[in-house]
């Protein structure tokens, strides 16, 4: 085969959600963006570490272009909330791509970072979940928050949405009212009396973040039930921060994402205020580009260390 004919080197990333996956291909020498594709992916949890490798290596098999072989993987992926996660993927997905191919996995929160250009920024996602992500200067993943907004997930749209029902269904129990959450509540959740909300929010569960907007227009409005809980949730996502810090994360920034952060300001100037009164003096910036980049950037990292090893 003459040297033309050769394929030449590319490299991937993916970034893999509860309920999607993107993934990216460039060419590995120029950078030129080869692949990218958004597809549903919500039967992610449900597959064992061995189906999620699977279920890589056929996305990337479907999506390099010919004329090209993957060099390396990164992948930022759901579930890795521990080193033993993580490794236990990476390794699934390795024995699935072949000894060719240099992996790279870590939690999809870590990616926030890595594409907003920070090898040692604190991840913040604010959106359908929330959780705060780093790593100490040893290298070991740090995650504050992410437990699900039924447990924590501070300032994700869902948790949003049931804090703010919390202090209007407390607001009712003191005989008091919210004037402009109140009808809010009756549409969003089309009830005529409010002690049938529980059963709406029954029906509702796996869409309260869908309502999260609703909940922004009404602070907006004067509703003191939409601002108080917009500005629990960004000082207690703050306060996850603090934590994260305390334990170790090396960080020289914090790259905030998702949904919430990015879209709602008022949002992020509640949590930009938290974290001065809490006493963190890093520099706030909101990602401003997917963080699919992150996990291509992750590839190139992880493909350039394996290269300065074998030289």
């Amino acid at each position: 085969m003459s040297t033309l004919d050769q394929p030449r080197r590319g490299v991937a990333g993916l970034d893999i959600g509860g309920s999607y996956l993107r993934v990216r291909v460039e060419d590995a020498a120029t950078g030129e963006p080869l692949a990218a594709e958004t597809r549903p992916n919500a039967g992610w949890n449900d597959l064992s570490p061995t189906g999620r490798a699977r279920l890589i290596r056929g996305v990337l098999r479907r999506v390099t272009p010919a004329g090209h072989v993957l060099a390396a993987v990164g992948v930022g992926a759901r579930g890795c909330d521990s080193e033993a996660l993580t490794r236990e993927l990476e390794a699934a997905v390795s024995a699935e791509l072949g000894p060719g191919v240099t992996v790279q996995v870590c939690n999809d929160a870590l990616l926030v970072g890595l594409a907003g250009g920070r090898e040692h920024a604190l991840s913040v996602i604010a959106g359908t979940g929330a959780v705060v992500g780093g790593r100490t200067a040893d290298g070991v993943m740090v995650l504050t928050d992410g437990w699900g907004w039924l447990l924590g997930d501070h300032g994700s749209a869902p948790r949003i949405v049931v804090d703010a029902l919390r202090l209007y269904t407390a607001c009712l129990d003191r005989g008091e009212s919210d004037p402009v959450f109140g009808p809010f509540v009756a549409g969003a959740f089309a009830v005529t009396e409010d002690r049938r909300l529980p059963g709406a929010l029954k029906r509702s569960r796996e869409t309260l973040g869908d309502f999260a907007a609703g909940v922004f227009e009404c602070a907006e409005a004067g509703s003191h039930c939409a601002r108080q809980a917009i500005a629990d949730n960004a000082w207690r996502l703050a306060g996850n921060v603090v934590t994260a810090l305390r334990l170790g994360v090396r960080a020289d920034s914090v790259v905030g994402a998702g949904a919430i952060m990015v879209k709602q300001p008022a949002f992020r100037s509640a949590f930009a205020s938290g974290l001065v009164a809490q006493e963190v003096s890093l520099p706030l910036s909101v990602l401003d580009t997917e963080p699919v980049l992150g996990a291509v950037r992750l590839a190139r990292l992880a493909l350039r260390n394996d290269e300065e090893q074998l030289a």
